[in-house]
C-alpha cells in the first residue's frame, strides 16, 4: 500500500520531517511530543532534514546526515529514532546551543541535572519526579543556552518521558498511580507517559542550571547525596555532550564553567520514592548566587591565522616534536583536559599522559621522552616505559596535539624536566 506524503513539521525548527506512513504512526505522535507544537502538513514546500518511509510493514528512517537508514516494524521504536535526529537538528540549526545527554528537573526555580549512565534509573526516576509533582524538562536530551547576562540555562524539549519494559517495582506506588491516570502509548520495549496539562514544560521553556547530579541505583542502596570533584564531574559532563557543531575550545570552556560554579553529587539509591523525597529536601532553596559565564574573547578556530598547519604524521619515532599551537588547556583537581588541534574533540589525559604533555612544552624526540621519565621513575621497566611513550605520542600525532620541528635543535646537557613528586 503506497501512503501520501506529507510534512511532519516541529514549533520551532525551520526543517521539517518528510513521511509517507499510515495512521498508525501518526496517532503515535501526540502522546510522545506532549508539550512540543507541531503540524503535519499535506501540501508542504518546508524544507526536510530526513524521511521516513512504511513500506512492507517497516517504517524506514532516511538523512543524508545519517550513516545509513534505520528500520523499524513498530511506530514507536521508529519515533525514538525521530527523536534522536530532532535533538541533533536542533544542534545543527543553532550551533551556539550545547546539549548534554540526560535528564532535567525544576526543583524551586532551577534545573537539576542528571547526567545519562548505563542502567542508572534515570528515566524511572524522571516519571517518579513528575510524578511527585516535579516539572520534567526532559528525561533524555537538554539543550543548553548563554543568556546576554551570562546565566546558562536548560531549554525544555516538550517530549514526553519514555519508560524501559516492564516498569521496575522500584518506582513506586504513587508513580505506578501517575502512569495509570495518564495517557501512555507502548510496544514492548518503551512506553511514554504523557503528562497531563501543566505537569510538564512546553517546548522552548528556560530554567537556569541549580546542580548536577549523578545517578548510581544499587540494589540495596541506601538513599544518599554525596558531593564529588570538579574532575569527575567535568570528565562526566565531557562524556555526555554530544554537541559536535561547536569548536571544542568553546565546549571545553562551558563545561569546564559548570563543573566548577555547579555543585556536582552522586546519589546512591535503590527505590525510586525516597530518592525524589531526598532531591526535593535537599534543593528545596538555592543559597548561592547564579553565576555568570563569559565566554573567552578568542578562541582557537580550526585553522587560525599564523598557527602551523594541523598535520598528521605517519612516523613519530623519527624527529623531534612539540605540543601543537592553538590547543586549549583546561586543570581542573589536578587533571588536564585539551582540545584536538581540529577544534573537534576534547581529550582527558591520565596522569602518564599529563607527564608526557610537559616534557613536549620543549622540543623532544621519543628516545629523549623515554630517558627523561626513566630519570623520574628509575623504578619503571625501559620496554614499559617505551611503550607507553610511544602509544601516548601516536595518540596526540593523530589528534593534531603535535608539531613536528623541521630542523632537529641540539642541546647541552640539561636537568631533568620530569620529577617524580
Amino acid at each position: 500500500m503506497t501512503h501520501a506524503q506529507k510534512t511532519l513539521v516541529f514549533s520551532g525548527l525551520r526543517a521539517g520531517l518528510a513521511v509517507s506512513a499510515d495512521q498508525i504512526f501518526y496517532d503515535a505522535l501526540s502522546p510522545i511530543f506532549s508539550h512540543w507544537p507541531f503540524t503535519v502538513e499535506s501540501d508542504s514546500s518546508q524544507e526536510t532534514f530526513a524521511a521516513l518511509e512504511l513500506k512492507d510493514g517497516r517504517y524506514t528512517l532516511s538523512s543524508p546526515f545519517m550513516d545509513k537508514p534505520l528500520s523499524y516494524g513498530d511506530p514507536v521504536n521508529a519515533i525514538c529514532a525521530i527523536v534522536a535526529e530532532l535533538a541533533w537538528l536542533r544542534l545543527r540549526e543553532d550551533p551556539s546551543l550545547l546539549c548534554l545527554h540526560g535528564a532535567g528537573a525544576e526543583v524551586a526555580g532551577r534545573l537539576v541535572v542528571f547526567p545519562a549512565t548505563r542502567r542508572a534509573g534515570k528515566s524511572t526516576l524522571s516519571v517518579a519526579l513528575a510524578a511527585a509533582g516535579i516539572r520534567m524538562f526532559t528525561d533524555d536530551f537538554l539543550p543548553l543556552s548563554i543568556a546576554d547576562n551570562g546565566i546558562i540555562s536548560g531549554i525544555s524539549n516538550g517530549i514526553s518521558p519514555r519508560l524501559r519494559l516492564p516498569i521496575p517495582e522500584q518506582i513506586g506506588p504513587v508513580a505506578k498511580q501517575y502512569i495509570s491516570d495518564r495517557q501512555t502509548i507502548a510496544n514492548r520495549q518503551y512506553a511514554y507517559v504523557a503528562p497531563a496539562g501543566a505537569e510538564s514544560v512546553r517546548f522552548n521553556e528556560r530554567a537556569p542550571l541549580g546542580a548536577i547530579v549523578f545517578l548510581d541505583r544499587k540494589d540495596g542502596n541506601t538513599p544518599e547525596l554525596n558531593r564529588i570533584g570538579k574532575a569527575e564531574a567535568l570528565k562526566v559532563l565531557i562524556k555526555q555532550n554530544f554537541s559536535r557543531a561547536g569548536n571544542a575550545g568553546d565546549i571545553l570552556s562551558m563545561l569546564e564553567f559548570l563543573a566548577h560554579n555547579l555543585p556536582a553529587y552522586t546519589l546512591s539509591y535503590d527505590d525510586a520514592e525516597p530518592a525524589v523525597d531526598l532531591i526535593k529536601s535537599r534543593f528545596s532553596s538555592w543559597e548561592a548566587p547564579l553565576a555568570t559565564y563569559q565566554p573567552e574573547a578568542v578562541l582557537c578556530n580550526e585553522v587560525e591565522d599564523g598557527l602551523k598547519p594541523y598535520t598528521q604524521y605517519d612516523d613519530i619515532t623519527v624527529g623531534q616534536f612539540e605540543q601543537a599551537e592553538g590547543i586549549k588547556v583546561v586543570s581542573s583537581d589536578g587533571k588536564q583536559f585539551l582540545t584536538g588541534r581540529n577544534g573537534q574533540s576534547i581529550h582527558y589525559l591520565n596522569e602518564g599522559a599529563a607527564m608526557i604533555w610537559q616534557i613536549l612544552s620543549e622540543p623532544t624526540d621519543l628516545n629523549e621522552a623515554v630517558e627523561i621519565l626513566l630519570a623520574a621513575f628509575p623504578e619503571l621497566e625501559h620496554s614499559q616505559v617505551k611503550n607507553d611513550v610511544l602509544r601516548c605520542f601516536k595518540d596526540f600525532a593523530v589528534n593534531g596535539l603535535l608539531h613536528k620541528l623541521e630542523t632537529t635543535i641540539v642541546a647541552g646537557p640539561q636537568p631533568a624536566r620530569l620529577h617524580a613528586n
